[in-house]
Formats: structure tokens, C-alpha cells, sequence
């Protein structure tokens, strides 16, 4: 569709993608809040905030009770938390090893029984959206994983929060020209040694809440956001090379059905190992995203 569009073809050189989701071509450069390390971002693609789940609705889907509730005094009752679905491997094994333990000054929760990106109105996704914030806002760290795709909103939202953001997404690329300093950044494959990690910085809690809201203010408030994307967008043009943009073009279609092909061997196969538990009379060890 963009090959064919009548602006790109008049407008190569000024022509970008921008997207909050969770599928990214990088046809284009790109300026992707999931963008994550691989041979077509190197160079080309850029990092933004998510920006429709930051904007209120109608016209994004930030949860509702953000606003009213950020600057509520809770009691920090958890030391750390997670709220979310097990939208990829790792937030299904991580629900998996939580399940076997029992701390009581965290919380680790599975909430596949409800769709956040749900465009339903009712007063169950409001009570949950409601508890979702209030969970987090009770809670000195959020446990960030990674979700469908290589980030997860849950850092920013953590961030406005005044919450210390704990990440666990060993593809994405920070957003550039921001101190990360205030995130504990964990490698994915050490999820079990979580509680270890954060209770060694137990103590910093309030330090790096108090630096991710600054930052959060500063890059990806209402009043920053625009010029955080503006200075993003000039410097996707200005390092843009003509050359690479004409290769990358010329063997997109490859790259295009070889991620096609992996998409559809990985639903085959998990179909298969799904369809072995059932013939075996058997419960599949980890949770599935409904």
C-alpha cells in the first residue's frame, strides 16, 4: 500500500512511519514505541512513547482512573507488582514461578479475564482499570515485562505514577535522549532471581519513583510530548541515506514473507503441542492469553 501511494512516490525522502502497536513493518523509517533491535531498525528507526495509550480518550486509551488518581497518597503496601496478561513467554513463566511462591509484600497477577484495549464501557472494566492503578500506585516498583511486542505501556503509566519501573525487555530500545538511570533494567532470562534484585534496591524507591515522574513530565507529558516527537522526526530525516532506503525496499517482499512464514510455523506449532495436551487429558502448564 505505500509502495503504490502517490505521496511516497512524490515524497520518498520525507516519508516516516509512526506507530504506538505492537506490529511494525519498517518499511520506512520508522519512529515505533515498541521499536526493538534488528538489522532493518539499526540506523533507521527511532523510539517513541506510546503515544494513543498516553492520550485520553476518544482519541487514545490511557486508563481513566491515571488522572484522577496519580497524586493520591496510598499506602506503599507492596514492595513490587505486576498486573497483566500472558501475552508472551515470558510473562507466562513469570506467572508460572509466582504461582509457587508466597511473598507477602509483593504481587504478581495474572489478568486474562478482562481486555484493557477493549473498547467495551462497563462498570467490571472500569472497577478493573481502577484497580490496576491503585495497585501500582501502592506499590514502590512495577515489574515492567515485556508484552506482545518488545515494550509495554505499564513503564509509562509506572512512570507518571511516581512508581520505580523494573524492565524486562532485552529487545527494546530505550527511547533516546532520556536518563534511564531510574529503571532497574533486568535481563529476561534471569526472571526468577526478580525478588533478589529489587529487594537490593529496596531502598532507592522513592528516589527513582521521584526521577521517572520528572522524566515522564519532561519527555512524555501532555506539554513535552510534542516536542519530544518533533526533535525524534528531525533526526530520523537527518541521518536518512537514500542508498540504504532503495536496498531495503528492493528486498522488503523477502523479509516480508520469511516473517509471514515464522508467524504461521509458530501458530502451527503451538497448535500442535495445545491440541497433545488435550488428547493427553493434560492442563498446559502456562497460562494462555484469551
Amino acid at each position: 500500500m505505500i509502495a503504490s501511494s502517490p505521496v511516497f512516490r512524490a515524497h520518498k525522502e520525507k516519508c516516516v512511519a509512526i506507530s504506538d502497536g505492537d506490529i511494525l513493518s519498517y518499511y520506512l523509517p520508522s519512529l515505533y514505541a515498541s521499536n526493538h533491535r534488528s538489522f532493518l531498525s539499526r540506523g533507521r528507526a527511532l523510539t517513541a512513547g506510546p503515544y494513543l495509550s498516553l492520550a485520553e480518550a476518544p482519541l487514545g486509551s490511557r486508563n481513566a482512573w491515571i488522572s484522577p488518581l496519580k497524586d493520591a497518597q496510598l499506602e506503599k503496601r507492596y514492595l513490587y507488582s505486576f498486573l497483566g496478561g500472558s501475552t508472551c513467554m515470558l510473562r507466562k513463566r513469570l506467572f508460572r514461578y509466582y504461582r509457587s511462591l508466597s511473598i507477602p509484600d509483593a504481587l504478581v497477577e495474572c489478568t486474562d479475564h478482562y481486555k484493557h484495549w477493549s473498547n467495551e464501557s462497563s462498570p467490571e472494566r472500569s472497577a478493573q482499570q481502577r484497580h490496576y492503578i491503585e495497585t501500582m500506585k501502592a506499590s514502590k516498583f512495577v515489574l515492567c515485562p515485556r508484552g506482545a511486542s518488545a515494550s509495554s505501556i505499564r513503564m509509562f503509566e509506572a512512570m507518571e505514577l511516581g512508581c520505580a519501573p523494573v524492565v524486562l525487555a532485552d529487545r527494546w530500545i530505550p527511547v533516546d535522549g532520556v536518563d534511564w538511570s531510574f529503571c532497574i533494567f533486568v535481563k529476561e532470562a534471569r526472571y526468577r532471581e526478580l525478588d533478589a534484585i529489587v529487594r537490593s534496591h529496596a531502598s532507592e524507591w522513592q528516589g527513582r519513583g521521584e526521577a521517572a515522574r520528572k522524566t515522564f513530565d519532561t519527555h512524555f507529558g501532555p506539554a513535552a510530548f510534542g516536542d519530544t516527537m518533533e526533535r525524534q522526526l528531525r533526526d530520523l530525516l537527518g541521518r536518512r541515506d537514500d542508498g540504504r532506503e532503495r536496498l531495503i525496499r528492493a528486498v522488503y517482499p523477502l523479509y516480508r514473507a520469511s516473517v509471514q512464514l515464522k508467524g504461521e510455523l509458530r501458530m502451527a506449532a503451538r497448535n500442535t503441542v495445545l491440541a497433545g495436551f488435550r488428547m493427553l487429558g493434560a492442563k498446559f502448564p502456562y497460562d494462555l492469553n484469551k
